[in-house]
């Protein structure tokens, strides 16, 4: 047995569907199911690269709005004494 056969791939449908020719290479993927293996695991990588990619830049956004709610949090706190101030 071989690890790559504990990972879920994309049915063939949506492999071929989806990859591009490049990847997918169905005039020899059709006819040799090594060959189709390997390009899927090979469409497989390069979706995980991109999804890890996504995460990244998600990670990212998501640190710079914390950064901006903390800012706004000790603006508001700020605000509160300067009304009573104001106010008496």
């Amino acid at each position: 047995r071989s690890k790559h056969e504990e990972i879920e791939l994309v049915s063939l449908e949506e492999f071929y569907k989806e990859a591009p020719p490049e990847i997918s290479r169905p005039a020899v993927t059709l006819s040799e199911p090594h060959q189709q293996t390997l390009a899927r695991l090979d469409w497989e990588l390069e979706q995980r690269k991109r999804l890890a990619e996504k995460y990244k830049e998600c990670l990212t956004s998501k640190e710079k709005i914390l950064k901006e709610i903390e800012v706004k949090k000790e603006y508001l706190s700020s605000l509160q004494p300067r009304l009573n101030s104001i106010m008496q």
